[in-house]
């Protein structure tokens, strides 16, 4: 049994090396893939974090302060998390490419558009897990010194980037439905203003047809 649980950790290294590495042969074989920049950008950081992991795990057996070494894992498991959700924008380019108009840095990053209500919750879906996750990083980590001061930026980084991608995308979500982006203020209200906005952004059909905001998101692709 121990050996077993000792050669668990080689095989998720072992798992996740390969994976990547499929990963980066299918991006270079097929340059007209969907979300290739995000799956390149997943499969990149998942093989800097995993064997960082092992490399520190050997280096903490034979240091004399393993708990400060170790502190380093801190940092790749935010690297490991990032890497997740870019896998996770990757699946989600491939499925809306069919389905809706769509451009994912516009997406991100851009005040002006629209996207339906499946943008909508799918973006929740998948920048709430990373938030959430960053956000304790600086709190649950045991690291100190540099390490914890690398951690706390990218924190702060990510609080920044954070709430600019969320207002973009609720601002999109509202000239869906024929709103203005400056809806988006009512979640300063308590309670009420969270329920208004859930209700409104994540149930509300958007408009048929194109808008004041732009073309419908749900309309047949141009070419």
């Amino acid at each position: 049994m121990n050996n077993v649980e000792e050669l668990l950790p080689y095989l998720y290294l072992f798992a996740g090396l390969m994976s990547s590495i499929l990963a980066l042969a299918l991006v270079s074989s097929t340059k007209s893939l969907v979300g290739r920049g995000w799956l390149i950008a997943s499969a990149v950081l998942t093989l800097l974090s995993l064997p960082a992991f092992r490399i520190i795990s050997l280096i903490a057996q034979h240091s004399d302060e393993p708990r400060q070494v170790f502190s380093w894992n801190g940092v790749f498991t935010l690297l490991e998390l990032f890497g997740t959700a870019c896998f996770g924008m990757f699946l989600f380019s491939i499925w809306s490419s069919p389905r809706m108009r769509l451009e994912m840095r516009g997406l991100l990053f851009a005040f002006s558009g629209r996207i339906p209500r499946s943008a909508f919750w799918i973006m929740g879906c998948i920048l709430f897990p990373v938030g959430t996750l960053v956000g304790f990083a600086p709190y649950a980590t045991e690291a100190d010194g540099f390490v914890k001061w690398i951690i706390w930026a990218v924190y702060a980084a990510w609080c920044v980037l954070s709430i600019w991608i969320s207002l973009a995308v609720y601002a999109k979500r509202w000239h869906d439905c024929g709103r203005s982006g400056w809806m988006s203020l009512i979640l300063l209200l308590p309670i009420v203003g969270v329920f208004w906005f859930l209700g409104y952004c994540g149930f509300v059909r958007g408009t048929s047809g194109p808008n004041q905001y732009g073309d419908d998101p749900l309309s047949t692709k141009s070419a």
